[in-house]
């Protein structure tokens, strides 16, 4: 009980201090929040309409007053956001909601598929490379993860758009949003492109991860002792090896949901996918405070929702873990 307030406290002072930044750091240099939240360049009638929509959202100056005033609006906000009002967008003429509707299951379908992707490429690499150390296998793996770290998300877009999406009518250049329910070639059409260029180099961290976790379990004791009971060498190297080796992919794969959006910028654009990712940048472009905040909000939310339930998951994966916490 005690080990999941601490966690849910910890997810409410992260996710105040995060957003509370990204208000401070949209009203810095703004000289009329209200017209950057109306558009910019509009007139007097979507003004007066911004104003009374939104009528706490102020130009807060002074330097004793600053952060109280921001606090409040702040507050306000928040308010909103509990209360499902995310805000609406004047520049996009869409509500903020809409938007997450709209544009959300293309961003979470690209992160989703990386991320298995990623592990598909990682868990038979790392294992195979530690159970054949030192091996051509593992020497020529190591040079290609190497190789694939080194390569920015830019370079691989670049070049599975001009090498394969150009290349061959499979895979369309524009794709529209398809629901793998509905159509699951069209949906593997659609992402596996953008999902890939995400992938690699995810793959490429995890597996070495994985390999020098597993290189260490396979010289322990248990393992020895299972070997020596006659269990099959298969059952001890992705069984019993694998889940004593996991818990620092497990870590990393949580740790790279927020690097994911920044990945999901990169891929969007370059494969004209409508997600969320995009949407961020002409929102930042047009300094539109309230999709930059609602965006930024749901983001951490959800990093740190999953990094809480990966903390959970541990217990699951290593029993020492679940006797530590019980005997805290």
């Amino acid at each position: 009980m005690r080990y999941a307030v601490t966690r849910i406290s910890r997810f409410v002072l992260v996710f105040v201090i995060v957003t509370f930044l990204v208000m401070l750091a949209t009203r810095i240099g703004s000289k009329d929040p209200i017209r950057d939240l109306a558009g910019g360049q509009v007139g007097p009638e979507v003004i007066a309409k911004v104003q009374a929509d939104y009528p706490y959202i102020e130009q807060c100056s002074g330097t004793l007053t600053y952060l109280p005033c921001m606090a409040k609006q702040y507050v306000q906000w928040t308010g909103d956001m509990v209360t499902g009002q995310m805000g609406y967008s004047y520049a996009q003429n869409q509500s903020v909601k809409d938007m997450f509707i709209q544009r959300g299951p293309s961003t979470f379908w690209v992160g989703f598929w990386a991320i298995v992707i990623g592990l598909l490429i990682a868990v038979p690499v790392g294992v195979y490379s530690a159970y054949r150390r030192d091996g051509i296998f593992d020497r020529v793996m190591s040079l290609g993860s190497f190789a694939s770290i080194s390569t920015p998300q830019l370079v691989v877009a670049v070049f599975l758009l001009y090498a394969v999406a150009n290349r061959f009518e499979f895979f369309p250049n524009v794709p529209d949003y398809v629901a793998p329910w509905s159509s699951p070639i069209g949906h593997f059409k659609n992402f596996f492109l953008p999902s890939l260029t995400l992938a690699i180099g995810l793959g490429a961290v995890w597996s070495r991860l994985l390999r020098a976790d597993m290189i260490l379990t396979l010289q322990s004791d248990f393992i020895n002792l299972a070997r020596a009971k006659g269990v099959s060498p298969n059952r001890v190297l992705w069984v019993h090896a694998l889940r004593s080796s996991i818990l620092s992919l497990v870590t990393s794969v949580a740790l790279q949901l927020s690097g994911l959006i920044s990945g999901a910028v990169v891929a969007e654009q370059f494969f004209q996918v409508g997600g969320i990712g995009g949407r961020l940048v002409f929102a930042v472009q047009q300094n539109d405070i309230l999709v930059i905040q609602a965006i930024t909000a749901v983001v951490v939310a959800a990093v740190v929702l999953v990094n809480v339930g990966v903390d959970l998951l541990y217990a699951v994966i290593d029993p020492r873990i679940r006797q530590a916490r019980a005997l805290a």
